[in-house]
């Protein structure tokens, strides 16, 4: 095995020719925009970003066919379809660079420099192309790093951002930021001093010209100077499947684990010729559908799930039998999966609040022995309590694959749904399901906008939205900009302080004190100022600032009042 370097421009032009594929061993992109942005801030400041592993291969005419893909060219967040590494096809004889370590960081390189990514625009609905736009990485070149700055993560040495040609050049025209497509430098410079382009018809500081000056440097001697190979690796040449395997799984062996479910994956794609296909189509319409994206670890446990087999199984001894069980199943596993995200659709839950996934598959089950895909509303309200206990109670945190097992394994599934062996069941379990009023007390206290707990207890307050059809949003009833530092620690940013408001209404409400949007809402939806409050469980009582400590005391005793009366109606 010998070590050698390459350029970042070297090895992004190769992916962009596909000399650098992937073994079907590799899980796909799982990387965000933060991460690639993270990423070349290390690259240009020059730190070490991990030494790579390659795999030089030929295919011989007597070689064991095996399949290889491309690297993405560009994330959608629209069309996941999109997303996926699309196969190359390879002839005998010809030569392969496999990449086994090194696909996200590569990746990522890729989609900063000659890439693109196609992201979500905030607070729209995910179901509209016109609320996505393309975005390339650019870097500030007036930025400079100042003392004192906090940051929640290591401070950056450079400004890099993922935006719009329309973002950049607004922010351009305002003289605010000097914003510079990075992949400009290795496919239009050849040369340093080629920086000195994007001083043309700008007028600059002298100190300004340095500190662009500076950055450039950065830019090309990391991206292009041959004298400063970044790219590390190790080059593999054996023929040997078994023994890349082997290598595959040591050097996944920390950070994050390869467990069985990625050689599941690699088991399917050789086994069962359409397998990757099946699983990311099933994946991507639960994702267009219902918007909850599935990752396909969890969605291979939903297999293992729903066909009886053991959820502890390892790769290593993973067999030919449960791989054709699944494939004979798989579309009622894809049916009763999707189902069991529509009816939470139907309870308020998507990506964006439903922080555990696994918590789908004991419904699904449910539907699968029963043969539904609709639920009674006496199931319907059975499923929800089920749910808002579950969240609230951390059901599914620890132990979560012993716990779904026992289930399984226990629960009566036939009927209606049996919420009652559940709470029984978990209760034994030392997951517990019970709430009393000092707990829901707790509960309330802790519930911080954006947690599961906030939308499990704003959604139990309002039972009939129509959740699938219209987007919510968790409102601050005073608006938290406004608050100051004992308000907003005393309940400012806690569901005491939150309603669900429909998308539309919240945007335009803004920072508006809420005696004075309430009274404007109230009189252009022709509605009554105290059945407006009743319904949102508001006090009686002053909404001025300086009343604001008596609102939230009261608001939280109503709170409680309401959410245990709706649990023991359920």
């Amino acid at each position: 095995m010998s070590y050698k370097t390459e350029t970042i421009k070297n090895v992004v032009m190769g992916i962009s020719e596909n000399k650098y594929l992937l073994p079907a061993i590799q899980r796909e992109l799982v990387w965000d925009y933060e991460q690639i942005e993270k990423l070349f801030d290390s690259v240009l400041s020059g730190y070490p970003f991990g030494s790579m592993l390659f795999w030089k291969y030929k295919r011989e005419a007597s070689s064991e066919e095996y399949k290889f893909y491309k690297f993405i060219k560009t994330y959608d967040e629209y069309n996941k379809q999109n997303n996926h590494n699309q196969e190359q096809l390879t002839t005998k004889g010809s030569e392969i660079t496999s990449v086994l370590d090194g696909q996200q960081r590569l990746t990522g390189l890729y989609l900063g420099l000659l890439g693109s990514l196609n992201l979500h625009k905030p607070r729209t609905k995910w179901d509209n192309a016109s609320n996505f736009e393309k975005k390339h990485l650019y870097i500030n070149l007036l930025y400079q790093k100042k003392d004192g700055e906090e940051y929640d993560d290591i401070q950056p040495e450079y400004q890099l951002k993922f935006k719009t040609k329309k973002q950049v050049t607004e922010e351009n025209e305002s003289q605010k930021a000097l914003w510079f497509k990075v992949g400009d430098v290795i496919t239009e410079w050849t040369e340093k001093k080629d920086w000195k382009k994007i001083l043309k018809n700008k007028t600059i500081s002298e100190d300004q010209r340095d500190n662009i000056e500076d950055i450039c440097s950065a830019l090309y001697d990391n991206l292009v100077n041959k004298q400063n190979p970044r790219i590390s690796y190790y080059e593999e040449t054996t023929e040997s499947l078994d023994k890349i395997l082997n290598i595959f799984v040591r050097i996944n062996s920390g950070g994050t684990p390869l467990d069985y479910t990625d050689f599941l994956m690699s088991m399917i794609i050789n086994r069962w010729g359409d397998g990757r296909e099946n699983i990311n189509n099933a994946i991507d319409n639960i994702s267009k559908d219902h918007n909850f994206d599935i990752p396909k670890d969890i969605f291979l446990r939903g297999c293992l799930f729903l066909t009886g087999e053991d959820l502890n199984f390892k790769a290593d001894n993973f067999k030919q039998h449960t791989i054709q069980k699944i494939k004979t199943e798989f579309d009622n596993i894809s049916k009763y999966i999707k189902a069991s995200c529509s009816i939470f659709n139907d309870l308020g839950y998507t990506k964006e609040n439903l922080r555990s996934n696994l918590i789908l598959l004991p419904l699904a089950y449910f539907l699968m022995k029963s043969g539904k895909i609709k639920l009674d509303d006496n199931d319907l309200k059975s499923v929800k309590l089920w749910v808002q206990l579950s969240i609230l109670n951390r059901v599914f945190g620890s132990q979560t694959t012993s716990y779904l097992s026992k289930l399984r394994k226990d629960v009566v599934w036939s009927g209606n749904f049996p919420l009652d062996q559940i709470i029984k069941i978990s209760n034994s379990y030392n997951k517990n399901m019970d709430i009393n009023e000092d707990r829901l007390d707790d509960i309330i206290e802790k519930a911080k906008k954006g947690s599961q707990d906030s939308w499990a207890l704003l959604t139990l307050l309002y039972p009939s939205n129509n959740y699938r059809d219209v987007v919510f949003h968790e409102d601050h009833i005073y608006p938290y900009s406004k608050l100051n530092k004992d308000q907003k620690n005393s309940g400012g940013d806690f569901v005491s302080n939150l309603q669900l408001l429909e998308g539309g209404d919240n945007i335009s409400k803004n920072d508006s004190e809420p005696q004075e949007w309430i009274l404007k809402y109230c009189e252009g939806k022709n509605l009554n100022i105290s059945d407006y409050k009743n319904k949102n469980f508001m006090p009686d009582v002053d909404l001025t600032f300086n009343n604001f400590d008596e609102f939230i005391k009261s608001r939280k005793n109503l709170i409680k009042c309401k959410i245990l009366k709706e649990i023991k109606s359920l």
